[in-house]
């Protein structure tokens, strides 16, 4: 044998000749099935799944981890792991809203508290409930040919009051100020808030102010002359408060109500005003030469001249002691200073009592002007109880 046949040559040599023939035992026409190995479902993607229900934290870190396994290596488990992802995601949502049900009730709760008694920024005082006041008369005689008149027994009208501008009590915000604006500010509030909303019925009267940046009730009764001033609430239709011995103050398009422990008290409701409405400008003003006036209560002295509590005769009386007294002014008691009273039963027959004033520098130079007079002095406070107002001389 020769060296070409033994390195493959073409010489003489028939290359069909030596393909391999067919199995006998392989059918023609069939080629052999190859069958894949089962694909591996990713243990990272069960694992989230099945702590989805337990354990979230790590449900979502499994999770996130098997996607991106699977992604790499082709393993089975997708579903799962996003099925694990979906359930932590809306675990930690729910889980999320709860926690933010409870935050709001618990501060709603705190907001109800800090409206009791005694709570919130301003600190208020408990003056003597009006039931059990025995009022007395807080003016003496005024001077020569100044003596009001007193006139038939006090009749209440019932005023038209025109439609709010807002729809009521709660839907006026809170001022960014405290500091009186306007005459009723200064006239309802004691000169020391803002007027949200004015109501009364024919024997109280209830202010809402923004004192100190907190709604305060001071509520008037035309009985005893006497006020509180007391947190309020707000409502819809409807401004409250409670004093600290239970009594309570409610104000209403309908009716003002008063309940103590003993009894309940209902009069129709004749004024519902917001604090900005036109009719509530200058308060009590009697249409004179000179104009109501508002002072200021801070703790400076007044000389009385003279005062008028007949709605007949007011304006006359008051004008004829403002020429008497040469640059004085003249007030509405209850439409000023805490520590003054309004009307009431024992003082002026239930009639709003005016009063013609000047204002001195000190109580030495009041005592010494009203010194041999018939005048008197009082004291321009919010921070004495009604009626403790009284200049003492020595």
């Amino acid at each position: 044998m020769d060296n070409d046949n033994l390195n493959g040559s073409h010489h003489g040599f028939n290359d069909t000749a030596r393909l391999p023939s067919r199995p006998a035992h392989v059918p023609t026409g069939f080629a052999p099935q190859a069958y894949a190995a089962p694909v591996r479902t990713n243990p990272l993607a069960i694992a989230s799944f099945v702590l989805a229900f337990f354990v979230t934290l790590l449900s979502i870190i499994f999770g996130h981890v098997a996607l991106n396994q699977i992604k790499r290596t082709g393993e089975g488990g997708r579903g799962l792991a996003l099925a694990g992802l979906w359930i932590s995601y809306l675990s930690v949502v729910a889980a999320l809203t709860a926690v933010g049900v409870i935050w709001v009730t618990a501060l709603n709760a705190q907001h109800a508290a800090s409206t009791s008694f005694g709570s919130g920024g301003a600190v208020y005082s408990a003056p003597t409930p009006y039931y059990n006041s025995t009022p007395q008369p807080y003016y003496s005689a005024p001077a020569d040919n100044s003596q009001p008149i007193s006139g038939a027994d006090a009749t209440y009208a019932v005023p038209q009051y025109s439609t709010p501008a807002v729809d009521g009590p709660a839907a006026v915000a809170q001022p960014a100020s405290s500091s009186p604006v306007s005459d009723a500010d200064r006239a309802y509030c004691q000169n020391r808030g803002v007027l949200l909303w004015l109501a009364g019925s024919a024997t109280y009267r209830g202010a809402m102010c923004s004192i100190d940046g907190s709604p305060t009730l001071i509520s008037m009764a035309n009985d005893v002359g006497g006020n509180v001033t007391l947190p309020a609430r707000s409502e819809t239709s409807s401004f409250s408060a409670t004093a600290p011995d239970g009594t309570e103050y409610s104000y209403g398009q309908g009716t003002v109500t008063i309940t103590t422990a003993s009894k309940t008290f209902t009069e129709p409701t004749t004024e519902w005003e917001a604090g900005n409405a036109s009719s509530l400008s200058s308060p009590g003003d009697l249409d004179l030469s000179t104009a109501i006036s508002y002072p200021a209560c801070d703790d400076s002295v007044m000389i009385v001249y003279g005062t008028s509590w007949n709605s007949a005769t007011n304006a006359d009386a008051v004008q004829k002691l403002l020429d008497a007294h040469p640059g004085s002014s003249y007030m509405r008691t209850d439409l000023s200073c805490r520590a003054f009273t309004g009307p009431s039963t024992a003082n002026s027959e239930g009639a709003y009592v005016y009063a013609v004033y000047s204002v001195e520098s000190g109580q030495e130079a009041a005592c010494k002007a009203i010194s041999g007079t018939s005048y008197y002095g009082r004291i321009l406070s919010n921070s004495r109880d009604s009626g403790d107002n009284k200049l003492q001389c020595g």
